[in-house]
C-alpha cells in the first residue's frame, strides 16, 4: 500500500497558492542600490555579446552567443558555448516572444553534447511548435532498478533524442497536441567487473507519436512569473531491442505566484510519469539530475514509475543577479503501489545570472540522502 503520510509530504510542497497573491515585484531586485563602473562595465561587455536584459522585437532576431562554464556531478567540470535567440512571429503583441538555444559542452571525463531548443508561438498565440533535440556521447553509471545497488556499474552512451510537437488552442488557454519522438541509445565499455545485471544495458531505438492536452497560463514558458501549466502526455513507442511497443504516461502540474509586498516569485511543481512493463530500460523514468531533485546523481534512480514534487522560491538580488532556495520530494518504484515506500528528499541554494529577457545562468547545490551535488547549466528547472 502507499504510504500516505509521504504522500502527504509531497502535497504539502504545493499548498503555497493560498498566501500568495499576482503582484508584479517577480523583477524588483532585493536590494535597491545603484548601478556603479563595475556594473556598467560589465553591461557594456555582456551587450556587446548580444546579452543585453531586453529584448527588442524591431530588432527581428534577438541573439547572444555566450562562453560557457559546465559541471554536473555526472560529467565532472567542463566548457562551453551558448546560442540564444529570440525573435517574434506575430504582428500582434504577444506574451513571449519566441526562442531557440543551442547549448554545447566537452567536460573533463571527455563528455560532449549538444542540445536544441525551439519554441515557437504564432499568431495570437493560437498556435504552438516545440522541438527538443539533444545528441551526446555520455560517461554514465547504473546502480541497478531503483537504485538499490550500492554497486556502481559505469559505461559510455552515445545518444540521439528528439521531440517535435504541434499544439493548437481549443479554449481559453486550453491546448491539443500531436507529435512523433525518437530516440537512441547505444551504451559501450560497460564495466563487467560489478554485482549489477548489466542486460538491462542494451543498444535501443524507439520511435513513436505522442497526444498531448495542455492548460497553460502562464506569462511565459521557460521563466514564468505567474500562472499555471496542467496537462497530460500519452506515448506510443516502439522499441528495437524489445522488438514491440510501450506506453509512456506524464502528468504534470506547475504554479508561479507573488507575493503582495515581497519580491520574487514562488513556484511549485509537480509530475509523474508511468511506463509499461515492457518498456527499455535506457527509456525508463529517472529522478535525479539537474532538474528533478537536485542533489541525486542522474541514473541512480531509475524504473518504471515515478512522482515528485519541488518548490522553489526565486529572488531578484541586485542587478543581474538573483538567488533561490527549494525542497522537494520523489519516489520511483517498479509498481505504482511502490511509489514512497522509499522517498527521496531534497533541499539546496543557487544563484541565478541574467544574461536575456527571462535567460539565466544557473548555479546550484543541492542536498540529497548521499551528500551534496553541485550543477551549473541554464534556464530554470521549471
Amino acid at each position: 500500500m502507499l504510504n500516505y503520510k509521504r504522500i502527504l509530504l509531497i502535497t504539502a510542497l504545493t499548498s503555497f497558492s493560498a498566501v500568495a497573491t499576482e503582484q508584479s515585484l517577480a523583477t524588483q531586485s532585493l536590494f535597491d542600490w545603484p548601478e556603479n563602473i563595475v556594473t556598467q562595465s560589465l553591461d557594456d561587455i555582456l551587450n556587446s555579446l548580444g546579452a543585453s536584459q531586453t529584448y527588442e522585437k524591431e530588432q527581428g532576431l534577438n541573439s547572444s552567443i555566450i562562453p560557457t562554464a559546465y559541471y554536473t556531478p555526472e560529467k565532472g567540470l567542463g566548457i562551453g558555448a551558448l546560442y540564444v535567440g529570440l525573435y517574434n512571429l506575430s504582428d500582434s503583441k504577444l506574451s513571449q516572444p519566441s526562442s531557440i538555444s543551442l547549448n554545447s559542452y566537452y567536460s573533463e571525463n571527455n563528455s560532449y553534447g549538444v542540445s536544441l531548443k525551439n519554441k515557437n508561438f504564432f499568431e495570437l498565440d493560437e498556435n504552438r511548435l516545440f522541438i527538443h533535440a539533444n545528441i551526446a556521447n555520455d560517461a554514465s553509471y547504473f546502480y541497478g532498478l531503483s537504485g538499490q545497488s550500492e554497486d556502481v556499474t559505469s559505461y559510455n552512451s552515445e545518444e540521439f533524442s528528439a521531440d517535435v510537437i504541434w499544439l493548437r488552442k481549443v479554449a481559453s488557454d486550453i491546448y491539443l497536441g500531436f507529435g512523433v519522438k525518437g530516440a537512441y541509445i547505444d551504451p559501450s565499455d560497460i564495466d563487467v567487473n560489478t554485482t549489477n545485471n548489466t542486460d538491462l544495458l542494451v543498444k535501443d531505438s524507439s520511435i513513436g507519436g505522442s497526444i498531448k492536452v495542455d492548460y497553460d497560463s502562464r506569462d511565459n514558458v521557460d521563466n514564468a512569473f505567474k500562472g499555471l501549466n496542467l496537462g497530460f502526455q500519452f506515448n506510443q513507442m516502439y522499441s528495437s531491442s524489445q522488438s514491440e511497443t510501450y506506453e509512456q504516461y506524464q502528468v504534470y502540474y506547475s504554479q508561479y505566484h507573488q507575493f503582495q509586498n515581497l519580491t520574487g516569485t514562488l513556484a511549485w511543481q509537480v509530475k509523474a510519469e508511468f511506463n509499461s512493463d515492457d518498456t527499455p530500460y535506457v527509456q525508463l523514468a529517472n529522478l535525479g539530475g539537474d532538474e528533478k531533485l537536485r542533489g541525486y546523481i542522474e541514473g541512480r534512480y531509475v524504473d518504471n514509475n515515478m512522482v515528485f514534487s519541488q518548490v522553489e522560491y526565486r529572488i531578484p538580488i541586485y542587478w543581474r543577479v538573483g538567488m533561490v532556495f527549494w525542497t522537494g520530494a520523489g519516489s520511483v518504484a517498479n509498481d505504482i503501489s511502490g511509489l514512497f515506500d522509499d522517498t527521496l528528499i531534497s533541499y539546496g541554494t543557487g544563484f541565478r545570472f541574467n544574461i536575456k529577457d527571462r535567460v539565466n545562468l544557473r548555479a546550484d547545490i543541492g542536498f540529497g540522502d548521499d551528500g551534496a551535488e553541485f550543477y551549473l547549466n541554464i534556464n530554470e528547472v521549471f
